[in-house]
């Protein structure tokens, strides 16, 4: 356990660290540079980096609200706008009754060897789908899918987006003592404190890139983690404090 979260730890330090670099080299060389993707909560704290560096980090996803983001680092006298994102929409055509599932797609991307770090959000309809992708990898996806799990499908690279991110969530609310991921797990799993316990004792819980496996870190609003076999969850509000001090909040849990 140690030693897992000994690595994840180091996966946080390198990923910022890459940030870090990315920021300084586009205030040197007076021009943007852009991650691939990643998760839009970590947006808060690319910003903070570029900031000390003297740079601006802007985040787009392809679309309005998308939970996968590039990061673009500029000076902050260069003007970025979404059309320099290097990001290309890939719509999927099918006649299906029921149409392939996320976990399809993204079987169908990794079939091409394709790294995760290079698909954003793919946003699925009853009769088409569209994926936001790194441009780069783009052409294989044209050239190579055909198909996407069962289900037959024609792939283009030149259609507007057209479908928008409807991301559905369980509202779990409630009251806590405190905002120690203990008790935030424990209302985000109907379970008791002491189960809670258990499971961050056990690595189960992660936020930030990182195995969280003390009970007591201090959790806040906006912060997005996950509970393995559980689900994934957002802090959406602190709704007030009652006169015992206990923490009226509100947890959003992903659904699909």
């Amino acid at each position: 356990m140690a030693s897992r979260n000994m690595k994840m730890a180091d996966a946080v330090q390198q990923l910022k660290a890459h940030w870090n670099d990315l920021a300084n080299r586009c205030v040197r060389d007076n021009r943007p540079y852009f991650t691939d993707f990643l998760p839009a909560e970590d947006t808060a704290m690319a910003e903070a980096i570029a900031n000390t560096a003297g740079a601006v980090c802007t985040a787009w996803g392809g679309t309005e609200n998308t939970t996968r983001v590039i990061l673009c680092f500029a000076p902050d006298f260069i003007p970025v706008t979404p059309e320099q994102f290097p990001i290309q929409c890939l719509t999927f055509s099918y006649r299906v009754p029921k149409p392939p599932t996320h976990r399809d797609f993204l079987g169908a991307c990794m079939a091409c060897n394709l790294e995760r770090d290079t698909i954003g959000d793919i946003l699925i309809d009853t009769k088409m789908a569209q994926m936001f992708v790194c441009a780069h990898v783009a052409p294989v996806l044209l050239q190579e899918v055909h198909q996407i799990g069962r289900v037959g499908v024609s792939v283009t690279g030149d259609d507007p987006v057209c479908l928008s991110v409807q991301t559905d969530f369980l509202l779990i609310q409630g009251t806590i003592a405190s905002l120690r991921a203990d008790a935030v797990a424990a209302l985000a799993t109907r379970l008791s404190r002491e189960k809670a316990v258990q499971l961050i004792r056990q690595g189960r819980l992660t936020y930030r890139h990182a195995a969280i496996d003390t009970p007591s870190a201090v959790m806040q609003v906006g912060d997005v983690f996950s509970i393995r076999g559980y689900g994934k969850f957002r802090i959406a509000a602190v709704d007030g404090i009652s006169r015992k001090g206990r923490y009226h909040i509100t947890i959003q849990k992903y659904q699909g």
